[in-house]
């Protein structure tokens, strides 16, 4: 019901300038409207609501400070903020008294672990980032019988000009010799082009079903199917891209990558962002970007593993009553714990454990048949290695689970 304010309210002495607009209902034990112009919003309260992508960017760069600058905010402004610094405290009668130095706990650095490569051997730093120039991934994926397809979405400025665009087929040609470089093996042939123009946003469909229902038919026309298709977005449009992914993982069961039109036309730091294509292409395509030296994966490769990671997301703020729950679970399935299929499962409320038992026993139960089918019994797992230990739901294909 929408509530609406008289001009004049004599008993405060106060004319709206906006007699129309809805009333605000500001809480209480009863129901309590306020015209919103006589409303104010008190600083620094907290936000519950789904914060927008600009809103989420700025509270990350926020938060993602070095340990000693957290420190000082703490130590410095944080205890004058609470009145802990300057004048008498507070909590001094209740015999309680506030330091004013950071807890010291020891601790110790650890030695970066050596990464073995195809090719090179690139040192970690102490940040634990290091170089891929000049290195080959440790198992090159086979690239080949794949397609680019170009996504036209009203934005000429960053967009290719179409299937047959001369600058197009340039990038496409170095993003493959960027691919050779780093270890993949691709095919001589190129990829097939394709493109589709995408019908123009309108308010009836926000979430651009029309334009997912254009890429699925000009996927479909493709020829023989493709083993991956580099997709070029034409934007950030999140509907866009969360809405092929679905329609390729779930409907079409084809490999997808996304790069953004912008990104890979641009010269400048045209090679580090191949290279970072490249790395998201060879694990696709089966490979093995890089992994441990046998002396750090000694305790691993006692026996045949398996590793397994499990999480579960809840619905957040402002969803839909009802929403469930999704558990995930991911296992490696190679000996060099490069690959990490994954499996999800709709739960219920409260059912968290049961839910991720009957995933991780699929998994496990898929990787073990399929090393029998392939005539490799000796290379299943043994044993798995996860965050979840429970003796008495061990599995009867794993003679142990560790933790």
């Amino acid at each position: 019901m929408k509530y609406v304010a008289t001009q004049h309210c004599p008993e405060y002495n106060i004319r709206l300038q906006y007699p129309d607009l809805p009333l605000i209902d500001v809480g209480g034990q009863k129901q309590n409207l306020l015209p919103a112009e006589v409303c104010t919003i008190l600083e620094r309260q907290p936000f519950r609501g789904k914060l927008l992508d600009e809103h989420i960017a700025s509270m990350i760069t926020v938060a993602l400070q070095p340990p000693n600058v957290n420190a000082r905010a703490i130590t410095e402004r944080g205890l004058d903020e609470l009145g802990f610094r300057q004048g008498p405290n507070p909590l001094a009668a209740f015999g309680v008294s506030i330091g004013t130095e950071m807890a010291v706990v020891p601790g110790r650095i650890l030695q970066p672990p050596q990464l073995q490569y195809g090719q090179g051997a690139p040192r970690v730093d102490d940040r634990a980032s290091w170089n891929l120039r000049d290195v080959k991934f440790t198992v090159g994926g086979r690239l080949e019988k794949w397609a680019v397809l170009l996504i036209q979405d009203g934005n000429p400025r960053d967009e290719f000009a179409g299937e047959t665009d001369p600058e197009l087929r340039h990038v496409i040609q170095g993003f493959m010799a960027m691919c050779r470089k780093s270890g993949m093996n691709v095919g001589r042939d190129e990829p097939t082009y394709a493109a589709v123009q995408l019908p123009r946003k309108e308010p009836s469909d926000p979430i651009r079903k029309k334009a997912i229902g254009t890429i699925r038919t000009r996927l479909m026309g493709i020829n023989p199917k493709p083993s991956m298709v580099l997709v070029i977005l034409s934007s950030g449009d999140k509907h866009i891209y969360s809405g092929l992914k679905h329609l390729c993982d779930v409907y079409l069961d084809v490999t997808t990558v996304c790069v953004h039109a912008a990104k890979i036309r641009k010269e400048k730091g045209q090679p580090q962002y191949f290279a970072n294509v490249a790395l998201k292409v060879n694990m696709k395509m089966g490979g093995v970007n890089h992994s441990l030296s046998q002396q750090n994966m000694s305790w691993l490769m006692q026996s045949p593993t398996m590793l397994v990671g499990m999480d579960v997301t809840h619905p957040g703020f402002g969803t839909v009553k009802g929403t469930p729950s999704i558990a995930a679970v991911v296992a490696s399935v190679d000996a060099k714990y490069g690959q990490f299929p994954a499996t999800l499962r709709i739960q219920e409320s409260k059912k968290e454990v049961s839910v991720f038992r009957e995933v991780s026993s699929y998994k496990v139960d898929s990787v073990v048949d399929d090393h029998r089918s392939r005539g490799d019994d000796g290379g299943a797992p043994q044993r798995v290695q996860g965050e979840e230990q429970s003796p008495s739901r061990a599995h009867p294909r794993v003679p142990r689970w560790c933790v």
